[in-house]
């Protein structure tokens, strides 16, 4: 089991909304095989509905993502923080550091944190897979703030061996 899956059935989320990008696919995969289920959308925007509807009936979903997603869905999170009221969580890979390999990239790196800090979106950072352990740290400052919360995993993150 990923720590990702572990963090996910520890926090007890039900369901996974996710547009897949090449970090995210083996952690997907993942989900699918321990029973997690994952709804996979054409836009994060729509992730973020997925989960908020499901918050709305009364379980647990997390939006998977990489952080261009984050910066599309700008509106979105800052209608959930601000108006609505709702507590979504995203685990967004962050995408454009150091060690990413491609320049197209840089710009998500560069922007996601000042975009997430002016809509008033909280957000942690991890950077070893052992850091989704905070996952249930997010999701309860989401749901006491009654806005969403951002867990940003940098590529150390999504290292597929863990130390036991």
């Amino acid at each position: 089991m990923t720590p990702l899956v572990r963090a996910l059935e520890d926090c007890g989320v039900s369901t996974v909304a996710t547009l897949p990008d090449s970090w995210l696919a083996p952690s997907i995969d993942a989900l699918a095989a321990a029973g997690v289920r994952v709804v996979r959308v054409a836009r994060e925007d729509d992730a973020i509905g997925v989960c908020a509807g499901l918050w709305l009936g009364g379980e647990r979903g997390v939006v998977l993502c990489q952080n261009a997603g984050l910066l599309l869905s700008g509106n979105a999170l800052a209608g959930l923080a601000h108006h609505h009221q709702i507590p979504v969580t995203i685990v967004g890979a962050a995408r454009g550091g150091i060690e990413d390999g491609f320049y197209y990239h840089v710009y998500k790196d560069r922007t996601t944190v000042p975009v997430l800090d002016a809509i008033g979106v909280p957000w942690t950072r991890i950077d070893d897979p052992t850091g989704f352990a905070q996952l249930g740290s997010v999701m309860r400052q989401a749901e006491l703030q009654r806005r969403p919360a951002v867990l940003l995993a940098t590529g150390g993150a999504w290292a597929t061996t863990v130390p036991s």
